[in-house]
């Protein structure tokens, strides 16, 4: 199946833009960029772009799925092959470094974080399930939980939808951006985000809303430019960031437009537009690995810092710089040392290469 290599190099900027969002709670340089700091500090709702990705990606990528358990089975366990591997090795690095720390004298801030029910949570992947009470662990790791929590239900989603009419189908977007926006409403005053405390009443709309945008595509293609669709979604993003300073709901809708129009295009034949980004393409492949080692950097970099007696706000580039730079290096580790050989590994048992497209799912 042909990859839409404008969805990959989405994963890059999403990943990013959930990073950037992490480095200025700490060092807080959003302020000095005008208008565009509403950028960085919405950066937490990259996760939303991947929530509907990860519906638009999997409705691609399993068109012919059908729902014999036999199918069911792989399917599932192809997507806990593709996430499970690397989160339980970022655990592994958090309990690592709990170990070192007790045994040379140093006890974490915050001991609950680290405790054994969390830890049970975290591994059955249930810890974005309202289960929760608490950051802890590979915190991030909330959205991988959510995600599961998704790949639960597509077999019995996805082959109802798929055939759906396209006025059904318009319907369950418009029903999904209510329900998103209502999210918004119930997560005040948290602006949106979500995590531990709701992270399933924010992911299922995004979801749900992208699986239904894969059918819907080839009817649009008709009547809308795909460049058209994807500059609505642009305006309407930056219009909810900059302009109305955390419109979360506006900018989440712009989100949608934007994987929608990149969709459109590619089935009218148009050229891919970010590839032109050097090294998109090859952020994206890995962002998974990235999303799943700020968290781990970040808390090293606590404690380095604090040792140093140097606030993060006061060395901004500084700090920006050694906690990508670190997050990079300990991604790519994962990558080339989890992410992917499980993943060959999965394909030669099973005789069924993953295809190319399904690799665009997770952040």
């Amino acid at each position: 199946m042909k990859q839409v290599v404008d969805l990959t190099c989405c994963r890059a900027l999403f990943a990013l833009s959930v990073f950037t969002y992490h480095v200025n709670l700490q060092s807080r340089y959003a302020g000095h960029l005008g208008p565009v700091g509403w950028v960085v500090r919405d950066g937490y709702l990259g996760v939303d772009g991947f929530f509907i990705l990860s519906g638009i990606v999997l409705a691609y990528a399993h068109q012919r799925m059908n729902t014999s358990l036999a199918e069911v089975r792989l399917f599932i366990f192809k997507r806990l092959v593709r996430i499970y591997p690397v989160h339980v090795v970022t655990i592994g690095l958090f309990a690592l470094m709990l170990i070192l720390g007790t045994a040379l004298g140093n006890e974490p801030r915050d001991p609950s974080r680290f405790g054994s029910d969390e830890l049970l949570r975290h591994l059955l992947l249930i810890h974005a399930w309202g289960f929760s009470d608490r950051y802890a662990w590979n915190y991030p790791s909330w959205s991988i939980s959510a995600e599961w929590a998704g790949y639960l239900v597509f077999p019995l989603l996805w082959p109802r939808l798929r055939n759906s009419a396209p006025a059904l189908l318009v319907a369950v977007i418009l029903l999904a951006c209510v329900a998103e926006h209502a999210a918004v409403w119930a997560a005040v005053p948290w602006r949106m985000n979500l995590t531990y405390d709701g992270g399933l009443l924010r992911f299922y709309p995004e979801f749900i809303a992208g699986m239904a945008t894969v059918p819907l595509v080839p009817r649009l293609a008709r009547v809308v430019p795909g460049t058209l669709l994807l500059s609505a979604g642009v305006l309407c993003s930056a219009f909810g960031a900059m302009v109305l300073h955390d419109a979360a709901g506006l900018v989440v809708d712009g989100f949608w437009m934007i994987l929608a129009g990149f969709m459109l295009r590619a089935l009218q034949g148009g050229r891919p537009l970010l590839d032109w980004i050097p090294g998109a393409r090859l952020f994206g492949e890995l962002s998974y690995s990235f999303y799943m080692s700020f968290a781990f950097v970040e808390t090293v970099q606590s404690k380095i810092w604090r040792n140093l007696h140097v606030a993060p706000h006061s060395e901004q580039i500084l700090y920006g710089i050694t906690t990508f730079a670190m997050t990079l290096s300990l991604a790519l580790i994962l990558w080339n040392g989890i992410e992917k050989p499980t993943q060959r590994a999965f394909a030669r048992r099973n005789r069924t290469p993953i295809p190319v497209s399904a690799r665009d799912v997770t952040p």
